[in-house]
């Protein structure tokens, strides 16, 4: 890794900002001195943040290395004393029994306040009659044998309904993600062509490319290392099928990438990159 950020014309400080991980870590991994590391899990997720700024592929890296990459040890579970245990309960029940008579006084206050209420209500001031008064009568009288005809509703004139075109819009500018799971990045194009795809890698800084038909074991589409041969921009035509997928080491080493004409909206990230191109039919 060392040789690979010298060969890339990158210093100790760049890699710090691109990481965020401190430079004296860095210097620990580069030499080896793996006990200068915050533990085995964080000197293994240091190795694979630090591989994968530079561009290499972290699986290989990994398998290569394994006798020497520090081995993740089990962490111990902490457990609680039974006096611990009895503490807590202790407290979780004196917390209970603090609330309970405040509950029980509201509950007390609101029976009282409504068998009050009940008692008021019951007692007859003034002497007023138990009936209610009746309402005066308007004069009028109403003989509930004769019908009242129904009034007929009126007929609404018909609506014309104009006819609507239907105007097709043809989907242009660039294409945004769909979605992002971890380093993974979807992105959706409606065509009804095959897909051809056009990666344009810049001279500097060095980045690891691979295309393969759609996933880790699928076939080889491209070179892994485009910047090592003559081939730029990396070109597959009519592929044979419905979604390609791109794995880039480090996306600042791609100028762009186009899809059946359209340019994909790149993520501006530090870590390797999987970019999932999927066809779905156009409507």
């Amino acid at each position: 890794m060392k040789q690979r950020r010298e060969a890339s014309g990158l210093t100790l400080d760049q890699i710090q900002q691109t990481t965020k991980i401190q430079k004296r870590y860095i210097i620990a991994i580069e030499e080896g001195d793996y006990k200068n590391l915050p533990g085995s899990f964080y000197a293994r997720a240091f190795i694979k943040t630090y591989a994968e700024s530079l561009g290499l592929d972290v699986d290989e890296l990994y398998e290569t290395y394994a006798k020497d990459l520090p081995k993740i040890e089990p962490q111990p579970t902490a457990q609680l004393s039974r006096k611990q245990t009895y503490s807590k309960a202790s407290e979780t029940s004196s917390r209970v029994s603090r609330w309970v008579p405040k509950v029980m006084l509201v509950l007390v206050a609101f029976l009282l306040m409504t068998a009050v209420w009940y008692v008021v209500r019951s007692l007859d001031f003034g002497g007023q009659d138990a009936s209610p008064n009746e309402a005066p009568s308007s004069g009028v009288s109403i003989n509930q044998n004769e019908e009242v005809p129904e009034e007929e509703p009126a007929e609404e004139a018909p609506v014309e309904e104009e006819p609507v075109e239907e105007e097709l819009v043809e989907e242009t500018g660039p294409i945004a993600v769909t979605e992002t799971n971890g380093a993974d990045l979807t992105y959706e194009i409606a065509t009804d062509e095959r897909l051809t795809t056009e990666i344009h890698v810049k001279e500097s800084p060095a980045t690891y490319v691979g295309v393969r038909d759609t996933s880790l074991e699928g076939p080889f589409l491209a070179p892994e290392y485009p910047n090592q041969s003559k081939q730029n921009p990396i070109v597959i035509e009519d592929a044979e099928t419905d979604t390609l997928r791109i794995r880039i080491g480090l996306i600042g080493g791609v100028e762009k990438i186009v899809v059946n004409g359209r340019e994909l909206e790149l993520a501006d990230s530090p870590v390797t990159q999987n970019i999932f191109v999927k066809r779905v039919d156009a409507e």
